[in-house]
Order: C-alpha cells, then sequence, then structure tokens
C-alpha cells in the first residue's frame, strides 16, 4: 500500500494531526512535497481508508485519520517504528527496496516487524 516515503509522512502527519481543516497545498508546504505527490499520497491513504477526506468549504477539506479502518495492528505499530529517526531510515530504505519486489513494502514492513517483537 505504502510506495513512497511522500506516503509515509503523510501517514505520520496524519497520526499526529488527526483532524485537520486544510488545502492540499497546505499539506504540501508542511511536509515539503510538490502538489503531485501529496496528491497522489493522499489518494492512496484514502483508498486504504487510512484517512478520510470530505469537502467542508470551496477550499479547504476536513482530513481524517482512521486507523481503525485496516486490518489488525499493523498501523499502530508501524507509525511507532516510523516514529523515531531510525525506524524512519529503515521504513524509506524497505520502502525504496521493495518496489521491484512482487511483496507490496508494508508487508515486508509489518512481517519484518512482527518477527521482532515475536
Amino acid at each position: 500500500m505504502l510506495r513512497r516515503t511522500c506516503d509515509l509522512d503523510l501517514l505520520l502527519f496524519f497520526a499526529r494531526h488527526p483532524r485537520s481543516l486544510l488545502t492540499s497545498e497546505n499539506i504540501a508546504a508542511y511536509l515539503g512535497y510538490d502538489l503531485k505527490d501529496v496528491a497522489d499520497s493522499l489518494d492512496v491513504l484514502s483508498s486504504a481508508g487510512i484517512v478520510t477526506r470530505s469537502q467542508t468549504t470551496h477550499v479547504a477539506r476536513m482530513y481524517v485519520f482512521t486507523p481503525g479502518g485496516t486490518d489488525g495492528g499493523w498501523l499502530l505499530s508501524l507509525i511507532e517504528l516510523a516514529s523515531t529517526r531510525e525506524g524512519r531510515v529503515a521504513l524509506a530504505e524497505a520502502l525504496a527496496g521493495a518496489r521491484g519486489t512482487s511483496r507490496g513494502p508494508l508487508a515486508l514492513v509489518a512481517s519484518d516487524r512482527m518477527a521482532e517483537t515475536g
């Protein structure tokens, strides 16, 4: 599901700010990505049911982080892992390295994390 570091950074942003009334341009400026990357990542998180978005004004949208929309507790484990510098670096490397595999990068990270915790 997560394919790029922008996806991960956006996930962490919404985990830290679970209810946000923002424009896509605001999010892009806050995270330092271009607008197209943010739009693509918003689509990824929205399609996965992790973030819901609704039109609230003619410009801004309400974004709501909804971690309960995923199976199991892997999402919260992923966020916990990504909340440290070492974890963030490891996840970014996993995302970069898993692009050419048949298993998604999130599955790789989740299985590695579960193996560590037993």
